[in-house]
C-alpha cells in the first residue's frame, strides 16, 4: 500500500510541477501517505510485541527469533470447521458440570449420614473359651481338665437425648443438598447458554470472514479502477483517496475477521471441553 501510494504521490507531484493538476491533489495524497506511514510504524511495533508475547508463552528467550511457517489466512481456513456447529450440546462432559454433580452427590451422602445417626444401633456379641486350673504349669498334658464357657448377648442403643442437635444437623444437610441441586441446575443452564452463544459467535465469525474476503476483493478492484482513472485525469485525488481508505478499511476488517474465526473456534472448543484436530 505504501509503495503504491508513494508512486502516485511522486507522479502527481511531477504533474503539479508541470502545471497540469491542482496542488490539492498532491496534498490529498500526502495526507493519506502520512496516515498510512503512521499506521505502518505502529503495526511494526505491535508485531514485535506480539513476537515477544509468543516467546513468553512458549517459555523461550524473549529475544530469540521465531520463524512462523503458516500465515494467518491459512490458519483461518483451517479453523473453519462447520461440523463443530452441529456438536452435541450435552453438558455432562464439561468440567464445571462434573464439579457441580460431585458436590450434589457428596451432599446426598452427608444427608444420609445425618439421618443414619437417628437410627437405633443394635449390636450383638459372642464370647466363648476354655479355662483350666492347676498347681503347676501342666496345661499341655492330656490329664489337664478344661472347662468350657460361652456368652451370647445383644445391646440396643437408642439415641434420645441428642435428638435436638441431630435434627438441626439433618436440616442443615437438607438445605445444603437443596442448594447443591439448585447450583447443578444453574450450572447446566449456564453451560447450555454458553455453548449456544459460542456457536453463534463462531458461525457469525465464519460468515463475517467470507463477507470480509469478498469485500476486500471488491475494494481492490475499485481502488485499481480509481488508480487508472486518476492517472488518466478522469478521477480526482479525493476520489482516489476515498478508494484507498476503503481498501485499507477492508484489509483491516479482513484481518480482524480471520482472527475472530480462530478466537471463536477456540472459545467454542473450550466450552465444549473438546479439541478438534486441524
Amino acid at each position: 500500500n505504501k509503495a503504491v501510494l508513494e508512486k502516485n504521490l511522486n507522479e502527481t507531484q511531477k504533474i503539479y510541477e508541470n502545471g497540469l493538476t491542482e496542488e490539492e491533489n498532491v496534498e490529498q495524497l500526502q495526507i493519506t501517505l502520512l496516515q498510512l506511514d503512521t499506521n505502518l510504524k505502529n503495526a511494526i511495533r505491535l508485531r514485535d510485541i506480539a513476537y515477544k508475547m509468543l516467546n513468553i508463552t512458549l517459555g523461550i528467550d524473549l529475544n530469540e527469533t521465531i520463524i512462523l511457517k503458516s500465515n494467518l489466512e491459512t490458519l483461518a481456513e483451517q479453523y473453519i470447521t462447520l461440523n463443530l456447529l452441529d456438536a452435541n450440546e450435552t453438558v455432562e462432559n464439561t468440567i464445571d458440570y462434573k464439579i457441580a454433580l460431585n458436590d450434589k452427590r457428596s451432599k446426598e451422602l452427608l444427608l444420609k449420614l445425618e439421618k443414619s445417626k437417628a437410627l437405633p444401633q443394635l449390636n450383638a456379641f459372642v464370647n466363648a473359651g476354655y479355662t483350666g486350673n492347676g498347681n503347676s504349669f501342666d496345661f499341655l498334658k492330656k490329664e489337664q481338665r478344661w472347662f468350657g464357657f460361652s456368652l451370647v448377648g445383644i445391646s440396643l442403643n437408642v439415641p434420645i437425648f441428642s435428638s435436638l442437635g441431630r435434627s438441626a444437623a439433618t436440616q442443615r444437610a437438607k438445605i445444603n443438598l437443596e442448594k447443591a441441586k439448585t447450583d447443578l441446575t444453574e450450572t447446566e443452564q449456564q453451560l447450555k447458554f454458553q455453548i449456544a452463544s459460542a456457536k453463534s459467535n463462531y458461525q457469525f465469525s465464519i460468515e463475517s470472514y467470507k463477507t470480509a474476503k469478498q469485500n476486500l476483493a471488491l475494494a481492490e478492484r475499485i481502488e485499481k479502477k480509481n488508480q487508472l482513472k486518476f492517472s488518466e485525469g478522469i478521477a480526482t485525488s479525493f476520489d482516489l483517496r476515498q478508494a484507498q481508505i476503503q481498501l485499507y478499511t477492508a484489509q483491516q476488517q479482513y484481518l480482524k475477521a480471520m482472527l475472530n474465526v480462530i478466537t471463536n473456534k477456540t472459545a467454542l472448543e473450550t466450552v465444549l471441553s473438546t479439541i478438534t484436530n486441524n
